[in-house]
């Protein structure tokens, strides 16, 4: 997709969006590395902090039920045909917390040529607290550098502007859509979380992708040593690696 990447307020209702705060509150208490899919720390100064649960509806029926019905609603509408959920996961920036460098979706999610992510802001998402960034009108894949994110002079041509989101807003970003975010410089933690679609047609699947993930990241990582919590080595912060292995199943309590 190469339209604009708007911003839609009160995608859930007030009290809709303090559940999901609820919910993400006990994810994030899950243990760093204990998710199969990945429950990422960083290190921020003196402390560590989880800063991403990959796939978290496989593990949370409600928050599967909301990346199923309201959201999957919205990105069919928006695609103008039937879309599957194909990858979900959770950010949390706290304060200090690290930001992601600029890059396109398309480039993240091997085998899908079509996708929409929706990022539902849990937090307030401000310019202070380190809120997205789009660049509008590209409508093709634009030149890497060797992390797999836009060059930097390429960067630098690209007119951005911020997404700033209320509790409950979001923000659609097609495949093609450039978009980064800064370090949280604020006081207040910043989370969102961020569901992904390709059209049904194309019969991507979460199998598909979770499968192509974890095989292209240790390809990757292997090469040049990076870690990464994504396909792309888009992310700018520390690493701090987990004492509790990740299983096969769900173990987690749940808050419903």
């Amino acid at each position: 997709m190469s339209a604009p990447s708007p911003v839609r307020t009160n995608v859930l209702a007030e009290s809709d969006a303090g559940v999901l705060a609820d919910w993400t509150n006990a994810v994030e208490s899950w243990p760093v590395g204990s998710h199969v899919s990945g429950q990422y720390a960083e290190q921020i100064t003196d402390r560590v902090a989880v800063c991403r649960t990959e796939n978290v509806s496989a593990c949370h029926p409600g928050i599967a039920a909301l990346v199923e019905g309201p959201l999957r609603a919205i990105a069919t509408d928006a695609l103008g045909r039937p879309a599957n959920g194909f990858k979900d996961k959770i950010n949390y920036k706290h304060p200090g917390g690290a930001g992601f460098r600029p890059h396109q979706d398309r480039l993240a999610y091997p085998g899908v040529s079509e996708v929409l992510s929706i990022l539902v802001a849990i937090d307030e998402c401000s310019t202070e607290s380190g809120c997205l960034w789009v660049a509008d009108g590209v409508d093709q894949l634009l030149p890497t550098d060797d992390r797999g994110v836009v060059r930097s002079d390429v960067v630098a041509t690209l007119r951005w502007e911020p997404a700033e989101l209320a509790p409950g807003d979001a923000v659609l970003l097609g495949g093609l859509t450039p978009h980064y975010s800064e370090p949280n410089r604020g006081t207040q933690r910043r989370r969102v979380l961020v569901a992904s679609y390709a059209p049904t047609r194309e019969g991507y699947t979460r199998h598909e992708y979770y499968s192509a993930r974890t095989d292209t990241m240790r390809r990757a990582s292997e090469h040049d040593g990076r870690f990464r919590i994504s396909t792309l080595a888009d992310f700018d912060g520390v690493e701090v690696a987990g004492d509790v292995p990740a299983t096969d199943r769900c173990t987690h309590p749940v808050v419903s």
